[in-house]
């Protein structure tokens, strides 16, 4: 699984070539299509460097469509959104003697998620986990006395690629019980994050191997909330996947306000002083933003919120103001990575900004 935010360079090489293409096809669901969307070609830099180089991922990006978290919470072993993940297939080519000629060793195929790498991972880093989620222990917020709608929806959801016989296992962190899902086809499949009947106790999550073998752990725990209305925030994570983090205590809302003036001269002289005055406002508008706190967490948070951070799409669920997810984008540009041995306890503070003007301007 290969990452289209970062580079993804194609090395093209023969000692005998003058040039190289590449032919690149790009699709989301079905077989290959039967011509290249993209068809890139370079000439060799010189007669003693004959290496071309391209990068594919600006153009896989193009095929990826993030819609909004699909609410899933009681739903285990689903395909994931087909516009999630985009399959490649890249044709190469030397340009040898005025002819290109098909390199089969160099052409390749594989599929891409619009996620990253870091710098420090080198070129190419691969995805190379197999639950789209970094290993650790997260909380969500869960209160029995919240209706339905509102309490059992709330822990959020993880995408794995598997293949059949794998297993994906919930074990209660109270009674110790399991529950066990077996896939039956390889593929990128979505889980909820808890099983439902263990969203009181939280559950450790498993992805064993058909041999038994755990190969990704993490643990998300249940926080009980009475006092604030907790904000639950979904963001595309480094791995191109949706995730959450819950934001459990104290949050403000406010708004930014900007406008245009212009003087004007009164219809008539002599002008009357209390009729209209002389400075006028146009094109008023706000933005909306809110304030958020994470309440009392670990020290994994800071790699959590730092994944928020660098996301390129992020909604909000506020049950106090909308029932639907909301778009924003972060206004909080710096971070303090905590540790609890430094701080004792850990909160974050994180600001966002919503992603549209607070009067419809949509023409």
């Amino acid at each position: 699984m290969n990452l289209s935010r970062s580079p993804y360079i194609i090395e093209v090489d023969d000692a005998t070539q003058t040039g190289s293409k590449v032919e690149i096809y790009l699709w989301n669901t079905g077989s290959q299509p039967a011509s290249p969307q993209y068809t890139l070609d370079k000439l060799i830099p010189a007669s003693n460097n004959t290496k071309t180089y391209y990068n594919i991922s600006p153009y896989v990006r193009e095929y990826f469509g993030m819609t909004k978290w699909s609410n899933i919470y009681n739903s285990y072993d689903v395909a994931i959104n087909t516009d999630y993940a985009v399959n490649y297939h890249v044709d190469v080519y030397n340009f040898i003697g005025g002819v290109y000629v098909l390199n089969v060793s160099e052409s390749q195929t594989g599929e891409f998620m619009d996620g990253y790498s870091y710098f420090m991972d080198g070129q190419n880093k691969p995805f190379q986990d197999t639950v789209l989620l970094t290993e650790g222990t997260y909380f969500y917020n869960y209160n029995a006395l919240l209706p339905t709608s509102q309490s059992n929806n709330m822990a959020g959801s993880f995408d794995m690629l598997g293949q059949a016989a794998d297993k994906i296992v919930y074990t209660n962190l109270s009674t110790g019980t399991q529950q066990v899902y077996t896939l039956t086809v390889d593929g990128i499949k979505t889980f909820a994050r808890v099983y439902e009947p263990y969203l009181a106790d939280g559950n450790k999550v498993e992805h064993r191997d058909g041999f038994g073998a755990t190969i990704w752990e993490g643990n998300f725990e249940p926080q009980c909330e009475p006092k604030y209305s907790p904000v639950a925030v979904d963001f595309i994570n480094r791995f191109g996947s949706w995730s959450r983090i819950w934001f459990q205590k104290a949050k403000s809302r406010s708004i930014a306000v900007k406008t245009n003036e212009y003087k004007f001269n009164p219809a008539s002289l002599p002008f009357t002083p209390s009729d209209n005055g002389q400075i006028k406002e146009f094109n008023t508008n706000a933005k909306e933003s809110i304030k958020l706190n994470t309440g009392w967490v670990n020290d994994l948070y800071g790699e959590y919120i730092q994944e928020l951070m660098l996301s390129e799409r992020i909604t909000l669920l506020d049950y106090d103001y909308n029932t639907d997810y909301t778009p924003v984008k972060i206004k909080t540009k710096s971070l303090e990575k905590q540790k609890g041995i430094n701080k004792g306890t850990i909160n974050y503070t994180l600001e966002f900004d919503f992603a549209y003007d607070l009067i419809n301007t949509v023409v």
